[in-house]
This record gives structure tokens, sequence and C-alpha cells, in this order.
């Protein structure tokens, strides 16, 4: 019991000083794609998926298509639209067949769409951050880290540390390569590790944390408890109106001065 009460306490303090929330809520909804396919989903077919951002309002996958085509053979499109207003956000994902497709259209320099320069890059990733709570003493380091190494690739574990108590804490935060990997786990929130009951959550920053508005902060990780988490997570102001905390699911800090995407 006491145990418990530890985890308890330590996570509403640690979580409170570090300013962050665990939110369940998945990001990448209300899009409505044009011609989707895997182009839809944040972490699968990424070697072959190529992001474009900088489009005009009007530059639909039909354009996207006859221009991009021309490098090799396109499996799908999606082009990210306002789910209120129907408008295009200024940006799109593309899965060509072939991922040595993405190497030839960004090398061919300047890409010129309705008369607008756009700015094609690799899709990659964003990071997926989760918190495990309710571990016992009696879990070692070494059993949550290959638990959780089952399900994809670990970035970072981070682990916070009771000096007074001279123990671990009983939660921790998990990075992973992939959001995607995060999204499979929350489907089942009740992870059991050597005979043990855990708790995942989906540990996210809270809205006045994103966009970088209070980023000086995270120079403070050394601390473990402290408010050096923010690196994990991919929040930028004024790019894309904010899709999903950053392109669906998708790393493009470049953007963070980009604007116009509300």
């Amino acid at each position: 019991m006491a145990e418990n009460q530890d985890y308890n306490n330590g996570f509403n303090q640690d979580i409170t000083e570090q300013e962050y929330q665990q939110d369940d809520q998945m990001n990448g909804g209300g899009d409505a794609p044009q011609d989707s396919g895997s182009a839809e989903a944040p972490g699968k077919d990424d070697e072959r998926k190529l992001f474009v951002g900088g489009l005009s309002w009007e530059t639909t996958d039909k354009e996207l298509r006859e221009h991009f085509g021309s490098y090799g053979e396109i499996e799908s499109i999606n082009v990210k639209t306002d789910p209120t207003t129907g408008r295009s956000r200024g940006f799109a994902f593309i899965v060509f067949s072939q991922s040595s497709t993405i190497d030839k259209v960004l090398q061919a320099g300047d890409h010129i769409i309705n008369n607008k320069k756009v700015d094609p890059k690799k899709a990659k990733a964003r990071h997926g951050k989760i918190f495990v709570g309710g571990l016992t003493s009696e879990l070692s380091d070494d059993e949550i880290k290959n638990h959780f190494a089952q399900f994809g690739t670990i970035v970072e574990v981070e682990m916070p540390f009771d000096k007074t108590k001279n123990q671990r804490k009983g939660f921790c935060f998990i990075t992973f390569e992939s959001e995607q990997v995060v999204m499979e786990l929350l489907k089942n929130p009740k992870q059991s590790i050597s005979g043990k009951e855990v708790d995942v959550k989906k540990a996210t920053p809270k809205p006045n944390e994103m966009g970088g508005m209070r980023g000086g902060r995270g120079g403070r990780g050394g601390r473990g408890r402290g408010r050096g988490y923010g690196g994990g997570y991919d929040y930028y102001g004024g790019g894309y109106g904010g899709y999903g905390g950053g392109y669906g699911g998708y790393d493009y800090s470049g953007y963070n001065n980009y604007g116009g995407y509300a």
C-alpha cells in the first residue's frame, strides 16, 4: 500500500513540476484525405513517403500527381484539409512505389506547383512517448525495457530516482522511434510485466508548452524529475495549424515560423 501511495504522490508531484499531463487522446484525426492510402498513417511506409509543404490552397492531389509522378510511380497521396472548412492546410504526404524516388525528388532542385515554390522533405515519423505507472521495486529496469522493446524501437527510457528512499520511483517514461507504437500500446493500457500489472498512458505536453512558447524550460532535465522532457515532443507553433500536434505525427521543426497554416 505504501508503495502504491508513493507512486501516486510521486506521479502527481513530478508531472506538476514538469508541467506535463497524461492524455489518452490520439493525434491525427479529423482530416478528409483526397487519395490517402498508406500516406495517411504516420510511421507506415515512411521509407517511401514524402512530405510536401508550402502548397497553395488550390493545389490538389491531381497537381501533385502530375508533378511528382514524373519522378516515379506514386502509390498514394494525402492532401491534409481542415475538417470544418474543407480547405487545404497547405501540406501533403505522398507515398512512392520505390524509396529511391524520394532521392530523385530531393536532388532535382526547386519544385514549382501552381506558380508556387513548394518544400518537399523525406517523411520522418515523430517520436512517441508513454508514461508507465504502477512499477514496483521488484521489477528491474531491464525487465521494463525488454517488455516494451517488443512493441517497437526505443529511443530513450527515463526512470526518475527517489534520492531520499534511494530507489527508483513507481513510474517511468519511454520514448519510441515512432508515435504509431504509442497508439498501438494505448489499445491495451493495462500491461503485465513479469506478472505485475502496470498502467500505460500517452505522455504529452500541456497546451501552453506547445509551439516552443515556453521552450526555455527544457534545460532543466538534469534533475531527473525536472522540466527537461520537452525534447521528445514535436509541437510547432504557427506551423500548419498545429495539425495533430505536429503535422499528423511527423516532425518538421524547420516550419516553426512558416506561418499561414491555421
